[in-house]
C-alpha cells in the first residue's frame, strides 16, 4: 500500500518555488480540535472547506508570502498523492468587509512541488490577489474620514408580526447579525429576525440591539409597517426567480433559487396554494347549494396537486444540493467515471454471482462554516 506523501517536506519545497518570498510553518495536530485553530481563518467554500468539515486532519502547514498572503496546505482526504492548497483570510478585519466578495477557493495539486507551484501561481494566486484587493479597498474606504457617517437603522413591525430592520451602514449590519437578524429576501438592505421566535423573544432582541446601536451613536426609529399590497409581491418575486434561474451559473445557485421558491413564508408556491384555498372557500359559499360539493372537490384536487408539486420540488432540491456538494468535493469527472462504471457493469457477462463487498463507512464530524 503506498505511503502518503510528506506534507511538511512538500510545503517547504512549495514555498521555495512560489513567486516572491514565502516561508513555511508546519503544524502537527495533537488532537481533533487543534485542526480548527487555523482552519477557522480558511477563505474557501470548496475542496478545503469540505476536507476540514468532513475529516480528521493530522497536520497542516501555513505558507506566508508577500502582501500578507497566507496559504493553507493539507493532505487531500481519500487520495495518497494529492494535497489541497487554499487561501487564508487576512486577520483583523470585520466580517462585513468580506460579504459579497467571491471566495478564492483552493485547489488540489500533485506531490511534485515544481508543478504544484506553477499550478498555484496560475490558478489560485490571481483569485487570491483579486479578493484581497477588494477587501482591503473596502477597509480603506471605511477608514477614510470623508466617508465616515452616522448609522441609521429603521425597525418596523410587519403586519404578520415579524420584525425587520433597514440600514446600509456596515457597522450597524454587523450588530444586527449578532442579534440574529438575517437578510430579508423580500427587500434589499432589509434584515429580519427568524419567524420561529416568540413575540417576547423578538422584543428582547429589539431592546438589546437598540441599546448596542445607541451606544454607537446610531439614529434609530421603530414603527409599524403598512400592510403590503396583496397583488404585487408574489408576481414580482416569481418574475425575479425566473430571471435568476435563467442566468444561474452553477448548481449551488439553482439550489438557492429552489429554496426561495419553496420558502413556506415568501415562496410563490405557498402563495398559490393560499389563493386556491381562499377561492375554494368563497366558491363554496357563493355557489348554488347543489354545486358547492362539486366546487369543493375540484378545488381540493387542485390544492393536492400543488402539494405534490411542492414535495417533488423538495426532493429535486435535495438531489441538486447533493450533486453540487459531490462535484465540489471530487470534481466533475466523478460523474463520467460513475457513468462509465455503470455501462461497464451492464456490458459484463453475468457468469457467476459476485460476493457482496462490505461498504466502507467513514465517521465524519461537521464543523462551523468559515467566512
Amino acid at each position: 500500500m503506498p505511503h502518503r506523501a510528506d506534507l511538511s517536506a512538500f510545503a517547504d519545497a512549495l514555498a521555495l518555488r512560489l513567486p516572491g518570498t514565502w516561508t513555511s510553518q508546519y503544524h502537527p495536530h495533537p488532537d481533533y480540535p487543534a485542526q480548527f485553530r487555523i482552519a477557522e481563518e480558511l477563505w474557501d467554500m470548496a475542496h478545503a472547506h469540505w476536507a476540514v468539515a468532513e475529516f480528521v486532519l493530522d497536520h497542516d502547514a501555513v505558507l506566508a508570502g508577500p502582501g500578507g498572503k497566507r496559504l493553507y496546505v493539507i493532505d487531500r482526504p481519500l487520495n495518497q498523492n494529492e494535497f489541497i492548497v487554499a487561501a487564508l483570510a487576512p486577520p483583523g478585519l470585520d466580517d462585513h468587509l468580506f460579504r459579497g466578495v467571491p471566495e478564492p477557493n483552493g485547489i488540489t495539486v500533485g506531490t511534485d512541488p515544481a508543478r504544484a507551484a506553477a499550478t498555484v501561481a496560475r490558478r489560485l494566486l490571481p483569485r487570491y490577489d483579486k479578493a484581497l484587493a477588494e477587501v482591503h479597498r473596502r477597509a480603506a474606504i471605511e477608514q477614510a474620514p470623508s466617508v465616515q457617517r452616522t448609522a441609521r437603522v429603521d425597525f418596523a413591525w410587519q403586519a404578520d408580526g415579524s420584525l425587520t430592520a433597514a440600514t446600509d451602514h456596515p457597522g450597524a449590519i454587523d450588530q444586527l447579525h449578532r442579534a440574529g437578524f438575517q437578510p430579508d429576501p423580500r427587500s434589499s438592505g432589509t434584515f429580519a429576525l427568524p419567524v420561529a421566535l416568540s413575540p417576547t423573544e423578538r422584543d428582547q432582541r429589539l431592546r438589546s440591539v437598540a441599546l448596542e446601536l445607541g451606544a454607537l451613536g446610531a439614529h434609530i426609529s421603530i414603527r409599524n409597517a403598512p400592510a403590503p399590497a396583496p397583488s404585487a409581491s408574489a408576481p414580482a418575486a416569481l418574475t425575479e426567480l425566473v430571471h435568476r434561474a435563467a442566468s444561474a451559473e452553477d448548481l449551488h445557485e439553482v439550489a438557492a433559487i429552489l429554496d426561495e421558491a419553496l420558502d413556506p413564508r415568501t415562496g410563490p408556491l405557498h402563495d398559490l396554494e393560499a389563493v386556491i384555498r381562499q377561492s375554494a372557500a368563497r366558491a363554496a359559499e357563493a355557489a348554488p347549494a347543489p354545486l358547492r360539493g362539486e366546487f369543493t372537490a375540484s378545488f381540493d384536487a387542485v390544492a393536492s396537486r400543488i402539494q405534490q408539486l411542492h414535495r417533488d420540488l423538495t426532493n429535486l432540491r435535495l438531489g441538486v444540493g447533493e450533486i453540487a456538494a459531490l462535484t465540489h468535493a471530487h470534481g466533475e469527472q466523478i460523474w463520467s467515471n460513475l457513468l462509465h462504471q455503470h455501462h461497464t457493469a451492464r456490458a459484463a457477462p453475468a457468469t457467476t454471482a459476485a460476493s457482496p463487498t462490505p461498504a466502507r463507512t467513514t465517521t465524519t464530524r461537521r464543523v462551523p462554516r468559515g467566512r
